[in-house]
């Protein structure tokens, strides 16, 4: 039993109001005094969102409570547990460490590809020793291939393919049948050192060299097109004093010495 708050009366326990007077009594049975069921504490580590059906998605953040759902505009109540956020972040980190694995694979990928081309495709075009690069300069010129004589043209140099183009029009007019390499000099440290002074002061570049030859070579040519010096279909020797610098464990052309051609 419980008594009435306006006038003592006794009252039922389950009475909404006092039957002498009248007066509203609260309902502590655990039902609202509209009937309605009371909002309760939840012990679950859980988290309250509603849906709304006409205004969208509405999250609300509790920690151990739940508010009350609120109905309007249709919404749904819906319960999203820790687990459910932890599913979630582990499926977002996931999908991005997936990401970045396909973005390493495919640059691995593509470096594998090229360092593949470079070897098997295009290592005829470098040259390993002063031999390889007086061989490729020969193919260069009889074959006319632009190619090979780029291959030659040391990294320092801006417009490789300019130059060797230049080189080529100037003996585009004479075939190498055969050719001798008649001395072979190596260039003292000292040497070497004024080469990479004069690389870079010409160039703004510097060019780490770790070797380099004098090598001087007699080709045997055959005049094949008209020239101002030379009589088409003559056959002579034309001997060079060609420079040869080893930069990255390749061997190229040193330009410069293409001012000493000695025709015999």
């Amino acid at each position: 039993m419980k008594k009435c708050p306006m006038c003592g009366f006794d009252v039922d326990d389950h009475a909404t109001e006092c039957p002498e007077c009248g007066c509203p009594i609260a309902d502590t049975s655990g039902f609202s005094l509209k009937g309605g069921a009371a909002p309760k504490k939840s012990n679950s580590h859980s988290m309250g969102t509603t849906v709304s059906t006409g205004s969208g998605l509405t999250d609300i953040l509790n920690d151990g409570e739940e508010e009350p759902y609120s109905s309007v505009g249709g919404s749904i109540p819906i319960s999203l547990s820790r687990n459910d956020v932890s599913d979630y972040e582990v499926k977002h980190k996931s999908h991005v460490g997936r990401t970045i694995f396909r973005i390493i694979f495919f640059a691995a990928l593509a470096f594998g590809v090229y360092y593949l081309l470079d070897y098997f495709v295009f290592s005829n075009k470098k040259a390993y020793n002063c031999e390889d690069a007086v061989d490729y300069y020969v193919k260069a010129i009889n074959e006319n291939d632009i190619d090979y004589m780029r291959g030659i043209m040391p990294p320092y140099i801006d417009d490789r393919e300019g130059k060797a183009k230049d080189i080529l029009d100037n003996m585009s007019s004479l075939h190498i049948n055969s050719y001798t390499i008649d001395e072979k000099k190596m260039y003292p440290d000292k040497d070497i050192y004024e080469l990479q002074d004069a690389i870079k002061l010409q160039t703004s570049k510097t060019a780490r060299i770790t070797s380099a030859y004098n090598v001087k070579v007699t080709f045997k040519v055959t005049v094949t097109g008209d020239s101002s010096v030379l009589s088409n279909g003559a056959d002579l020797d034309i001997t060079m004093n060609m420079d040869f610098v080893e930069i990255s464990n390749k061997w190229y052309l040193q330009v410069d010495s293409y001012d000493n051609i000695d025709y015999n």
